[in-house]
């Protein structure tokens, strides 16, 4: 049985130091193996390995075609007594769910609970957990075929009225009218479309992963 480690090529190349420390931290704490894309590898996995992803695409698509067991990265790090969570000293951020996982609930509540052991004064929106319908920009563009070849359950069945492209100046207006219902200036998202789409409502995004290293 293996365990691989799934950094997405978003997050990378969207935090690439955080990218970097999280790997290593895994491979030094639990000894996963860490992967490049998903796509040319997650099918040659067995029923004995474990999938650990951060990225929800990654996650569906792992889900959807292999065998493998799926698991986020936030339900490893929920629990792990080794790891130098900060203290934030209860600063109220709003938490941001995301689309492409609204189904997982294990997901969404260990984020919730690393938030927790943070310190973090989690403010809920009203459109949360199975309620969200948001993915930043990304539902505003072209659906990526790949996703569509490799998770169609996901990206084509339950993604009825998605992916309708708009133009630009149009998917900032819808961000900016989204960010308008959020009340604090920080918005944590586990997703790295949600963080972008965040930022492009005006709204101080910050990804998880990288608020767990702001000071570590």
């Amino acid at each position: 049985m293996a365990v691989y480690y799934y950094p997405s090529c978003k997050f990378t190349a969207f935090s690439p130091e955080t990218s970097n420390r999280i790997c290593a931290y895994l491979d030094r704490r639990f000894g996963m193996t860490i992967q490049g894309c998903c796509r040319p590898s997650h099918s040659l996995m067995t029923e004995d390995d474990t999938a650990v992803c951060v990225c929800n695409t990654c996650a569906a698509i792992c889900s959807e075609d292999s065998k493998a067991h799926v698991k986020s990265l936030w339900e490893v790090l929920q629990d792990d007594r080794e790891f130098p969570f900060p203290d934030l000293h209860r600063e109220a951020m709003t938490l941001q769910d995301c689309w492409r996982c609204y189904d997982r609930r294990a997901e969404q509540d260990a984020v919730r609970r690393i938030l927790h052991r943070m310190n973090v004064s989690v403010v809920e929106l009203e459109e949360n957990y199975e309620r969200t319908r948001f993915c930043g920009t990304s539902l505003h563009q072209p659906l990526v075929r790949a996703n569509a070849d490799f998770a169609p359950r996901r990206f084509v069945k339950e993604a009825q009225g998605m992916f309708i492209p708009k133009a630009e100046e149009e998917q900032k207006a819808l961000m900016r009218e989204h960010c308008s219902n959020i009340h604090t200036d920080k918005v944590v998202c586990y997703c790295v479309p949600c963080t972008e789409g965040i930022r492009a409502g005006g709204k101080q995004g910050i990804h998880l992963l990288d608020l767990l290293f702001e000071n570590v």
